[in-house]
This record gives structure tokens, C-alpha cells and sequence, in this order.
């Protein structure tokens, strides 16, 4: 269903992805013979689970070489590397000159630093606006994942962005992992120009043990005691563990039933979209019932659910959730907040009145539609972990183009469903991606980030960048991911993300429902989910004994 409008990111560093849409419904895997199956029957992969009991991890995370020195050192690029220098054009940059990296260019800098440990690496630069991926290692010159140009065969570690400015200027990149001794970087222009004036490398330290310290308290005032429960869990566990989660394709199972035929191993966490269900959606997968009926069946074995809601917006033309397609305008639908109490009805009568708009009317209902949906969960003891509105901060949604608009939003949200709805099974997963969208720390259970990548990192730099945005410590969760975590990356980096999601459909599995090879090894995936630092389906808690 998903599919994301990129403008400048292109296949060297991807920051969010697509899945290619497949009607996984018919497909059936054969499974081991169980008291509950008939011998020779195939298995439909959306409605099976095996049951088991708690299996035994094969595997425990490497011990990391991280040994703190202190340094500190500035790369000038003209000398450092091969590209040509300049001096033109530009004025207040340091040494002789800087160099000039046109789109998809790129320039790799010799440094050497002194033991194997984190540092904070920073770009002096200016630009007409542009991304700069930060390349570690390499051998060779390859073509991107998409063959469109070329790139450096390293570990791409992320990338720093420049707003438009004629002026040099610090952006960082933090909590990169340095080897000893020498090590390449290479700098690459995602999009349109950089100007690279100067770059530093100083010593710092990835996320601390103090981040892990957080409340096990709901900032849902209804919160039933199985949410409690869960909520308590949670906090129990971030920072020693981290939750299995994938995706699903709707309705299904299959990408976790994959997974358990590769491994033996179910993931803790299934994840879905509620957007099917708001009006103007217009997928084949169109208020599917049975996409709840999935997650009631996965709660009753004991799994825990997360739901995002990409939202189609509330207009009948053109209606998308990206900002590139929908015209629909957030600040048309603008109100007081005391309206997130009000019924239909007396809705209605506002609207009438002027009070307000038709936007804000189809908007609400869109709400209410939700509201409904998770109600359904909230009769069968379905937690939620919901996730509204993702990725505000990157600017691909309607929901993004303006961070004002979008916090009242998101609090409009917020307050409808508790207040008015009174719902008691949620739990708010904040995924806005910049500090500026962060609505509050009594708004937000857990902070969600989202990392698409073919590079294997722990994401790190991610999670640094997420702590940063809270008051009081909040759980950071890697809510999407485009290839599966590398548990000696986390442990190395202490990115003890509290679950990782990776993307359904193809990011996982094959048009038969067998697993995909493409970005994950089988020897990856048996590590991962028999991997003592990875909590799977059946090492979770009854939660109404927690």
C-alpha cells in the first residue's frame, strides 16, 4: 500500500520505502506436522500459528571493541582528497579553499584515528539545499542499488542535510563506530550541490545508559490494566532487550509465517495500517475486516500489535496521504481544540453556523472511523501500540507542510480519542521525525524513528536524534526498517532500540510468501531470531499476570 515519494534520497541512502503490492491472502506454506494439523494439509499463512513453547536462544551478540580516547581533528578536503578546490563565490571558509560536489559526486577522505570507539563527525557546508551521505570503507567504485549512478561500495552510515544558505555552517552526524588505524570516508551529494568546506572528526559517546531510564506510566489517563501491563513491560525491558516486529501484508500473517519457516521463530510484534479504513482511501485492501480479525488472532496468542495510520487525506479529489499528490490543505480544517469533545451532531450544527469548516467536519470523521476501529480491539483486550501520522518532519505527507499545523493535528488526535472516545487500549507511539513536530512529553509513550537503508548499522544516529527531541526519557522504537538489525551493531553502539518493524511485502518475502534473500542472508535471519538479545512471540509475559 505504501508507497513513498522521494526527492532526493535515490538508492544510496534510503529513508523510508515501498513495498510491491501482492495479494498474499491464498498463499499457503507446508509447515511441521503439530496435533492440530492433518498430515499433507498446506497451511494458509494468515490464519495458522503454531503453537509452541519457549524456544531456546542459539546465539548471544559479540562482545564490542570500544576503547574512549580523546581526539579531536579537522580534515581539510582540498588537501585530504582528489577534488578540485576553489576559492570563488564563497566567502568565510577556512584553510586555502573548499570543494564543489555536484549531484550524485562524490570525494573520500584518508583519516586515521586513534582506538576503535564513536565519534561525532561533522561537515562545514553550504548549499541551495542538499543531502550529503557519509560513506565509511569501501574498496571500489559500484552502481547504486537502482544502477543510476555511481557509488562507493563502503557501509553508508547516513547522511547530513544542508538548508539553503550562502553561508558555511556544522552539520553532524553523530555516534559513527571508527576502527583503529586508518579509515576511509567518503562524502557523497544526494542532491543538487554542496559546497564542503571543512570536516571534523571528534571523540563522543553513543546513547547512555541514563536514556534507558524511563516511566513505565501511560500518558493515556483511561489506560486499561492490560495496556498498563504492556506499558510496564516495556519499560521493563528497554535497554537489555529488543522486540522482534514485522509488517504484514493486510489481513495476513504471512510475512511473520515466512519468518517462522526460515528460523522457528514467530515475531513478538505484528504491524498493520488502520488508514484502509478512513474514507477517501482508495486501495484494493479497502476496509478488509479481516486485517482486525489478523490482529484479535494475534493477540489471542499471546503477540502484541502496532498500528500506523497513513492517512488518505479528506478530500474527494486526489486524495493521497503524500503532499506531491493530494491538494488537501491542513490549515483549512484549523478549529479550537474544545471542538475534539463535540458530537456528530453537534458538529453538524457548527458547521452550520460557520463555526466550523466542511475540512474540519470530514477530518473529525475520519477520526471517528479510527476511533471505531480501535474500540473493535479494545472489546477483544487489544492493545494498541498506534502510531498517527509518520514522518511528519521529512515533509512527504499532508500532515507535515507546516509543523504548527501539524501539532494541533496530532493533539487534536489525541485529545478526541481520549476525551471523547475515551479509548483505554491505546498506547501513543509520537513518530514526527524533527524537533520541531514533538507535541510533548503528555502526548507521547514512546518515540518512533524510521530507518530504510541496505547498509548494516545499528541506527544509532537515529536514536541520538530522537532522545534529543524529549524532556523526560521516552522509549525510542525503530518503528520501520528496511533491512533486518544486526544484533552485535546494537549491543556495539547500545542502540537497544525497544522494537524494530521491518516493512512488509517484498522487504521480506517473495510473490509465494517465502522468504526474500535480497536483503537479508538466511544465516542473517536464523542469527537475528535465535539471538538471546531479541525477544520473540514466545518469550513474551501473560500480561494479565504482569
Amino acid at each position: 500500500m505504501k508507497r513513498k515519494i522521494l526527492a532526493f534520497l535515490g538508492a544510496v541512502l534510503l529513508l523510508s520505502g515501498c513495498a510491491t503490492e501482492i495479494d498474499y491472502s491464498k498463499v499457503t506454506v507446508e509447515t511441521e506436522e503439530t496435533e492440530d494439523v492433518v498430515d499433507n494439509k498446506e497451511i494458509e499463512q494468515e490464519t495458522v500459528i503454531i503453537p509452541e513453547l519457549m524456544s531456546e536462544d542459539l546465539y548471544s551478540p559479540s562482545k564490542p571493541v570500544v576503547a574512549e580516547e580523546e581526539y579531536s581533528e579537522i580534515y581539510q578536503p582540498e588537501f585530504n582528497t582528489d577534488a578540485q578546490s576553489y576559492t570563488d563565490g564563497l566567502s568565510g571558509f577556512n584553510g586555502s579553499g573548499f570543494i564543489c560536489l555536484g549531484n550524485k559526486a562524490y570525494a573520500t577522505l584518508e583519516i586515521k584515528v586513534p582506538s576503535s570507539q564513536h565519534y561525532n563527525i561533522g561537515v562545514r557546508l553550504c548549499s541551495a539545499g542538499t543531502a550529503v551521505a557519509l560513506i565509511t570503507g569501501g574498496e571500489k567504485e559500484i552502481d547504486s542499488p537502482e544502477g543510476d549512478y555511481k557509488t562507493i561500495d563502503g557501509t553508508v552510515q547516513g547522511a547530513v542535510y544542508s538548508e539553503e544558505s550562502t553561508e558555511f555552517s556544522y552539520v553532524y552526524l553523530n555516534g559513527i563506530y571508527l576502527s583503529k588505524g586508518e579509515n576511509k570516508l567518503t562524502l557523497q551529494a544526494l542532491s543538487g550541490t554542496a559546497y564542503i568546506d571543512e570536516v571534523s572528526v571528534e571523540n563522543a559517546p553513543t546513547v547512555t545508559k541514563l536514556a534507558y531510564e524511563i516511566s513505565n506510566s501511560c500518558v493515556n489517563k483511561n489506560a486499561n490494566d492490560t495496556t498498563k501491563a504492556i506499558k510496564k513491560y516495556l519499560s521493563d525491558i528497554y535497554g537489555n532487550r529488543v522486540l522482534t516486529g514485522q509488517y504484514c501484508s493486510t489481513g495476513t500473517t504471512t510475512e511473520i509465517n515466512a519468518i517462522y519457516m526460515d528460523t522457528g521463530r514467530y515475531s513478538a510484534l505484528r504491524c498493520g495500517d488502520l488508514g484502509i479504513f478512513t474514507e477517501y482511501y482508495n486501495g484494493a485492501d479497502k476496509n478488509n475486516e479481516d486485517e482486525l480479525q489478523a490482529a484479535i488472532s494475534w493477540r489471542k496468542k499471546g503477540g502484541l500489535i502496532s498500528y500506523s495510520w497513513y492517512w488518505y487525506a479528506p478530500v474527494s479529489d486526489n486524495s493521497h496521504y503524500s503532499s506531491a499528490i493530494t491538494d488537501f490543505d491542513l490549515s483549512d480544517a484549523l478549529c479550537d481544540s474544545s471542538i475534539a469533545v463535540l458530537s456528530p451532531t453537534s458538529l453538524e450544527a457548527y458547521q452550520q453556523t460557520g463555526r466550523v469548516s466542511s475540512e474540519a467536519v470530514r477530518l473529525i470523521a475520519d477520526m471517528d472511523v479510527i476511533a471505531e476501529k480501535l474500540k473493535l480491539l479494545e472489546a477483544q483486550d487489544v492493545t494498541v501500540l498506534f502510531r498517527p501520522l509518520p514522518e511528519a518532519g521529512n515533509g512527504w505527507y499532508w500532515w507535515g507542510k507546516s509543523s504548527e499545523n501539524y501539532l494541533w493535528l496530532y493533539k487534536f488526535i489525541f485529545e478526541r480519542f481520549t476525551d471523547y472516545h475515551q479509548l483505554s487500549n491505546i498506547i501513543w507511539v509520537w513518530d514526527g521525525e524533527g524537533y520541531d513536530f514533538y507535541p510533548g512529553d503528555d502526548y507521547v509513550d514512546i518515540v518512533g524513528m524510521d530507518l530504510y537503508t541496505r547498509s548494516d548499522i545499528s541506527g544509532n544516529s537515529r536514536m541520538l536524534d530522537a532522545i534529543s527531541y524529549t524532556i523526560k526519557s521516552k522509549a525510542v522504537a525503530l518503528t520501520e526498517c528496511g533491512r533486518l538489525p544486526n544484533p552485535d551493531y546494537i549491543v556495539r553502539d547500545n542502540a537497544y532500540w525497544l522494537w524494530f518493524a521491518l516493512w512488509k511485502g517484498d522487504y521480506i518475502i517473495n510473490s509465494d510468501g517465502s522468504i526474500s534473500y535480497e536483503r537479508v542472508t538466511p544465516e542473517e535471519l536464523e542469527y537475528a531470531y535465535n539471538n538471546e538479545l531479541f525477544i520473540t512471540l514466545d518469550e513474551l509475559p501473560d500480561f494479565s499476570r504482569y
